[in-house]
């Protein structure tokens, strides 16, 4: 872009002859040289290339990128006779290489009927060349010949000619020195569709200039490592165009221009679970992942479904729904417990009492019966058997308000029982006896005080 640019404390004044079919001559005399990835320094969000940068390749674009750049603006146009021969080139690299594309036209006008005039020009060519109607198309306006009274009116009317042709994302670039000479009323486009260009001798992240307005172009003199030429270099306030579409660009997954993190639909990358996956930073996350209430697991972005999963060097499993598990599961032929405290991994060489009954894990989580009378799937009174610390028990317990006599942990039913020197009888049921009692047409005595022993 030709520009004539107002430092703090000076005037720099630049060469601003343009001859028609040709780019015009920089001002860049006095523009501190910045190479990119110095720090300190103003984000690079937007650069712009006229014919005068030629071609850059895809790989240029790239390398331009890895320094913040998300956005080019290409010169299109210049008065209503000159069109950047390189342009179609120079939109089809940034694309591929995943920037976001607007256009600019080097305006002429001195009276409403050229601005309309250059507007269509403008226009016409953008549409020749497939540029989408919410492309960002910008009116470039420093050149001399349009210092005249009437400038605010003249670009109001580029502005609504542009509109006319379907273009409704417009801007209006110029410098500061222009707007002070010709007290240019941007109140036809807003201050926050406004492209300021103004070039500290000292750019600073710190110190950042014309923040009231859309974009700053705060450098024209910038070089990129790798890349031949110098380049125009602007911070991008208000989203103008740096904007960076929904999902995937150069390999990395963005929503609201950021690199995504979360559970989005990208089915571009797996269309498993309804072609959602989730991303940290952009990128298909591995791991576990808190949603919607509890923790499910992800390999490259897909949530998985039911398995075993480790993770900060614990286990772990999730169901047939993707859902880490809590509680006791029985997975497979074994039980695991998973705890109850929102904490998930599964509990190893730990006792576990659940009402009356206790278990223990295993050095592989596997809970086994440790005391009470448990469930575990033996032949005799329906699967249930009686342990002590992990052992089958053989002798009496005390079990839902009445003794019970066990032989390997099998409750035994009716019959006589043998303990701490006594002698007792259970009933059919297994239950021990007390009162007076007919056995084998015999009558015995077996207290009524919680004993149980034969008198």
């Amino acid at each position: 872009m030709n520009k004539i640019t107002l430092w703090t404390g000076m005037v720099a004044l630049g060469v601003v002859a343009t001859m028609m079919n040709t780019n015009s001559v920089r001002a860049d005399d006095g523009v501190p040289s910045i190479t990119a990835g110095t720090a300190g320094v103003p984000r690079m969000d937007v650069v712009d290339v006229s014919s005068n940068n030629g071609i850059i390749t895809v790989s240029d674009y790239k390398k331009m990128q890895t320094y913040g750049v998300k956005a080019v603006i290409v010169k299109l146009s210049e008065s209503d006779s000159y069109k950047n021969p390189y342009a179609a080139k120079q939109i089809a690299n940034a694309k591929e290489a995943g920037l976001q594309v607007g256009a600019y036209h080097y305006s002429w006008y001195a009276t409403k009927a050229d601005a309309q005039n250059e507007a269509k020009y403008f226009t016409n060519y953008a549409s020749s060349l497939n540029l989408p109607k919410d492309t960002l198309m910008v009116d470039d306006l420093e050149e001399s010949y349009t210092k005249n009274s009437g400038v605010s009116a003249n670009a109001a009317a580029f502005n609504a000619q542009v509109k006319a042709a379907g273009y409704n994302n417009t801007s209006t670039y110029t410098y500061a020195s222009y707007v002070n000479e010709t007290k240019l009323n941007f109140s036809y486009i807003g201050n926050n569709r406004v492209w300021m260009a103004q070039y500290p001798y000292q750019p600073s992240s710190s110190s950042l200039w014309n923040s009231s307005y859309g974009m700053w172009q705060w450098n024209s003199n910038t070089n990129f490592p790798g890349v031949k030429g110098t380049f125009d270099v602007s911070i991008d306030y208000q989203n103008l165009i740096a904007t960076i579409a929904n999902g995937y660009n150069n390999g990395i997954f963005y929503q609201n221009s950021q690199p995504a993190s979360g559970y989005y639909y990208s089915p571009s990358l797996s269309t498993a679970n309804g072609g959602y996956n989730w991303f940290e930073n952009g990128q298909p996350y591995t791991g576990f992942r808190y949603y919607m209430g509890t923790y499910y697991w992800f390999i490259n972005g897909v949530r998985q479904n039911a398995g075993w999963r480790e993770a900060w060097n614990m286990k772990y499993y999730t169901d047939e729904n993707g859902r880490a598990l809590q509680g006791v599961q029985t997975i497979g032929n074994n039980k695991y417990y998973f705890g109850d405290n929102g904490t998930y991994y599964l509990r190893t060489n730990e006792t576990l009492q659940q009402g009356n009954e206790t278990f223990k894990s295993d050095i592989n989580g596997v809970l086994k019966p440790w005391k009470g009378y448990i469930y575990d799937g033996s032949s005799a009174n329906g699967g249930y058997r009686w342990y002590e610390d992990g052992q089958l028990y053989t002798g009496f317990r005390y079990y839902m308000g009445t003794y019970y006599w066990f032989v390997d942990g099998v409750r035994q039913n009716e019959g006589w029982r043998h303990a701490w020197g006594y002698t007792y009888w259970t009933d059919s049921t297994g239950r021990a006896v007390q009162g007076h009692q007919t056995i084998a047409g015999k009558d015995y005595y077996f207290g009524n005080d919680g004993t149980y022993y034969m008198r």
